[in-house]
Parts: C-alpha cells; sequence; structure tokens
C-alpha cells in the first residue's frame, strides 16, 4: 500500500525516525518548499507574461515558516515579499533576504524608525504620513545614513513607498480623489514611489463587485504609469478569477500555500483542475499508548469515558500548537494511510488524546493536518471550527519544528541539510 505526503509519494512502511531526531520534538510540520513554488508558477501562468509576483508571506508566510519560504523563492528568481508589520520584515533582514519587503496596512509614524532601519517599504494611505517620511529621510540623507554599497537588492527600493488605494473595502488606503494629492507630493519631496495598489473583497464569489473595484482603481491610478509607477490588485482569489491579472504584480498569499480560498467542495475541485497542492503537512508519534478500561474517563473534566477496553494515544500537541480546543471531542487525526482516528476528551495545552483501531496501534506516525478533503485537512478543521482554513494554519504555533523539502534536500531551519 502506498500513500502521498505532501505530493510525494511514500513506501508501504515509511520511516520518519530521521526527520524526527532532527525535529527534537516527536511532532512537526512537514513543508514542501517545492510545492509553494510550483503552486507560485500555476498562478503565474494565468497572468500576463510581463507581471511579476509579489510573493505574501506574513504571519509566518501563514504558519510555513517566512524565513525559510523566502530564501528558497529568493534562490529560485522571485524577489519582492509582502508582509503586514515591520517586526516581520526585520525577522527576514536578521535572516539575511535582502530583497524587496513591502509592509500591508496603513503605515504608522511609530513604525518609521524600524521601517528605516530593516530597509522595508510602508503602504501609505496619507499626506500626513508622506510628509513625515520625507523629512526622516532627507535627515537620514544629510546624515549619510541611509544609502548603503554593499550590493544587495534591498538598496534598490531604499526610501520607496507604495501607495494604496481604497477602491470600496473601506479598510486600508486613501480614497481614490485623494490619490492625486499623494502623488504630487511624492514627486515634488523625492520620495520614490514604487507602486500603486488595492485589494479585492470578494473577488472569489463576487465578480461584478470586484469588476467596480477594479474599474474604480483603475480610472485613479492608470494615469501614473507614465512616471514608472506600477500597478497592482490581484491577490489569490483575483488571480483564480482572473481580476487584475494584466497588471505590473500579482500578490497571491494563501493559493501558494496550496490552501483553499473557501471550505467548498466546488473551491477544492477547481483547485485540483488547475494542480494546485497543499504544500504542508503536520505529524506526530504518540508519547504513550495504554489500554484503558471501560468505565475510565480521559482527559480534563471527565468528558470522555470509555465504553469498552479501550487503546488510548496521547499525542504531544495541544492549544498552544495551534490545535484548537474547540476540537476536543471533534478532531480527526489519521494513520499515514489515511485511517482515521478520533480525538477523545478535552485537547489540553500541550496534549491531545485519541482512539486507536486495534489494528493501528502499532503504527509509529499519525497526521494531524493534510490534503484537500481527507479526515484531517485543513478544510474539514475549518468547517468544524465554523472557520477558513487562512486561521487554521495561521494558528500554527512558533514552537512546532519545521523540516523543509526543497531542491531534492529535506532540512530544519537550523540546517542546510538532513
Amino acid at each position: 500500500m502506498t500513500a502521498e505526503l505532501n505530493g510525494n509519494k511514500m513506501d508501504a512502511r515509511p520511516n520518519f525516525d530521521k526527520e524526527f531526531s532532527f525535529a527534537k520534538r516527536t511532532t512537526c510540520l512537514r513543508i514542501n518548499l517545492d510545492t509553494i513554488l510550483s503552486n507560485i508558477g500555476i498562478l503565474k501562468a494565468q497572468c500576463s507574461n510581463h507581471t511579476d509576483v509579489i510573493a505574501v508571506i506574513k504571519a509566518n508566510a501563514y504558519g510555513h515558516g517566512s524565513v525559510e519560504v523566502a530564501r528558497y523563492l529568493s534562490r529560485h528568481g522571485i524577489h519582492h515579499f509582502a508582509v503586514a508589520a515591520p517586526s516581520e520584515g526585520k525577522v527576514l533582514r536578521q535572516a539575511g533576504v535582502t530583497d524587496f519587503i513591502q509592509v500591508f496596512g496603513n503605515a504608522n509614524e511609530v513604525e518609521i524608525p524600524d521601517l528605516l532601519e530593516n530597509k522595508l517599504v510602508p503602504t501609505v494611505a496619507t499626506i500626513e504620513f508622506l510628509q513625515l517620511w520625507a523629512e526622516k529621510l532627507r535627515l537620514n540623507k544629510e546624515n549619510n545614513g541611509l544609502i548603503s554599497n554593499d550590493g544587495s537588492n534591498v538598496h534598490t527600493h531604499v526610501g520607496s513607498v507604495v501607495i494604496k488605494v481604497d477602491s470600496g473595502m473601506s479598510r486600508n488606503g486613501c480614497q481614490p480623489e485623494d490619490l492625486v494629492s499623494l502623488i504630487k507630493f511624492c514627486l515634488g519631496n523625492g520620495v520614490h514611489v514604487h507602486s500603486i495598489m488595492t485589494h479585492f473583497s470578494q473577488a472569489w464569489d463576487d465578480p461584478d463587485f470586484t469588476k467596480i473595484q477594479l474599474e474604480t482603481f483603475l480610472k485613479a491610478a492608470s494615469p501614473y504609469r507614465k512616471h514608472g509607477i506600477k500597478l497592482h490588485t490581484a491577490n489569490s482569489a483575483g488571480i483564480i478569477q482572473g481580476f487584475g491579472v494584466d497588471l505590473d504584480f500579482i500578490r497571491p498569499g494563501i493559493a501558494i500555500y496550496g490552501q483553499p480560498l473557501d471550505n467548498m467542495p466546488s473551491t477544492i475541485a477547481q483547485y485540483e483542475e488547475l494542480g494546485l497542492r497543499p504544500a504542508m503537512a503536520w505529524l506526530a508519534r504518540p508519547t504513550l499508548i495504554k489500554t484503558v478500561g471501560p468505565g475510565q474517563v480521559v482527559g480534563y473534566d471527565q468528558t470522555y469515558k470509555c465504553k469498552e477496553e479501550e487503546i488510548v494515544a496521547t499525542f504531544p500537541v495541544g492549544y498552544a500548537d495551534g490545535y484548537n480546543r474547540l476540537l476536543s471531542g471533534k478532531g480527526l487525526i489519521t494513520t499515514i494511510y489515511g485511517t482515521p482516528c478520533p480525538v477523545i476528551g478535552r485537547v489540553s495545552m500541550d496534549a491531545i488524546t485519541v482512539k486507536l483501531h486495534k489494528d493501528t496501534a502499532c503504527q509509529d506516525y499519525y497526521i494531524l493536518q493534510d490534503d484537500f478533503t481527507s479526515a484531517n485537512s485543513t478544510t474539514q478543521m475549518a468547517n468544524e471550527l465554523k472557520t477558513i482554513t487562512y486561521e487554521v494554519c495561521t494558528s500554527l504555533s512558533q514552537r512546532l519544528p519545521r523540516l523543509y523539502i526543497g531542491d531534492g534536500k529535506l532540512y530544519t531551519e537550523r540546517t542546510n541539510s538532513l
């Protein structure tokens, strides 16, 4: 019998002992960077030939590990990234990532020191921020503290900004009519505008509203292309649905990790038709397996009582790792061959308890999260939790070890190769 994990065929009796010894814990996330690159290629193929990619790696690359994702993608020709906070950009700089890094949101005065120190590109919506930014740039240039000549890519965009236009979502960005004054200020005060952007709020399932957003944005922003200012609008949903895919950049996020935009079977079918695949699996091995007699309770609060003699396994993951407490008595993990095993009792901070089948109790490794449609998929978890795959993935804790597959190697964040 064979199985598949992260898009890779496995032998009938796979041996993850070496991997877990490097993870130094009896649970880990197994992340296929080659799959991420393949997903980006699939998304890029939906666009014009001249369209480049800004890979969105905020929230620790949606739980996948921003440092290793950025390093790998940079080696493979992706040189634009986006995060949600200056602190996320700082982590990448400290890890040696020298590419363009945009910080989403409405840039704020308190962020300026970190933005400049780490050579990050803010997303701007107000003239007040631009005035402060221009003054800081002037002072830094006078003190020779801004420009460096170490040859890295980062210095190409030092001091640049991205201006965001609110095209109808009413969250971030300037009003379309205010774009004129923001661009005029930048052109007159030596602030380089890397690009102008907007964000679609419902590109996946409301094409009419998305068309209005796109038209609103293009009417406001298109005149500035003659100044060399680039435009971008398309998030994952926009790319797949064909909105804004002929502009200068796309900004794929959740789709590059192969996670569905919603939990509908039709969405999963569309992903599979395109060839998009999940890049991450969550594995664990039990730290204890015991036989529990009828009438005995399992876990906190006596929420589960054995009706018969049962085999109960304890796994070293809990809600502090991102395995949601609401999955208490509802979650499922599977053997590596897909046999479901129910989570029983409360999910605690650092452990879950699982009822094993007698014919699978001898297996060493189990899957807590994988694939599109299996019992333990992020989609099924999201359905159970009444949320979306975004939240399931971004809830995965930093303390979970991450193992990476890329360029024919398997490695951790601490090593180049296993």
